[in-house]
């Protein structure tokens, strides 16, 4: 037998337009027992899958209605350990109380002793309830696990899917930017004016003050700047 299968999704447009149909795979019930999966939810392997990934509400949701099941159990459990020590007491009593009882006809311990039958009778009863309350809860668990387990499973992988291919989209656009910033330092160097060799010629042509005004009134000076500057960056690439 496999120990999963694959199922379609119907498609969940009606709920959410523009959400793609999804697959969804459902893990065998035996993989519970080959893996030694009894409380999911305190279960380490499960808990550090959330670590770094946020558990959906509906997951979050299972885990709280999973951890009060095994609260329900681990109580029960306590009173029934609690149980036992007291049947135990009783039964030594009645030991105790059975030759005073019958052998010298005391009236009182026959009562002591039928007091004590019916407490043993209760607890006997109440250790009954317990054990098929434990039962009911055990049967609760094991599908409670196997739906949470195929949830959180499918959910991980959906999510480590979808940021896989966020990953390779920015990886996409951050080429296409490194190839646009290369296009255009290579136009730049096309367009670069050397402008200090500019100033000289045309101080020595036309003088500085002159020079100073055109710089002024073509607002080159914040150009020149710039341009100098990227040329300076490239020159210590």
């Amino acid at each position: 037998m496999g120990l999963f299968r694959k199922k379609q999704l119907p498609n969940l447009s009606s709920r959410k337009k523009g959400r793609r149909r999804a697959s969804f795979i459902e893990l065998d019930p035996s993989i519970l027992r080959k893996n030694d999966i009894t409380r999911l939810t305190i279960d380490e392997r499960w808990t550090k899958l959330f670590v770094n990934i946020k558990m959906t509400p509906e997951i979050e949701k299972a885990e709280k209605e999973m951890n009060e099941l095994i609260k329900e159990e681990a109580m029960l459990k306590k009173e029934q350990e609690s149980l036992e020590p007291q049947k135990r007491r009783l039964m030594n009593e009645i030991l105790n109380l059975t030759r005073d009882a019958f052998e010298n006809n005391n009236d009182a311990a026959k009562d002591r002793l039928q007091e004590c039958k019916k407490k043993i009778e209760r607890i006997n009863a109440r250790i009954n309830e317990i054990t098929e309350d434990v039962e009911k809860i055990n049967d609760r668990l094991k599908k409670a696990n196997l739906e949470l387990l195929n949830n959180s499973v499918n959910y991980i992988f959906a999510t480590l899917k979808s940021q896989n291919e966020k990953a390779l989209k920015i990886k996409s656009e951050l080429k296409e930017i490194e190839k646009r910033k290369n296009e255009l330092m290579t136009e730049l160097e096309t367009i670069k004016v050397d402008w200090t060799q500019y100033a000289v010629d045309l101080t020595n042509l036309i003088g500085a003050d002159p020079v100073k005004q055109f710089e002024e009134a073509y607002k080159l000076e914040g150009l020149k700047d710039e341009t100098v500057d990227a040329s300076a960056d490239e020159s210590y690439r």
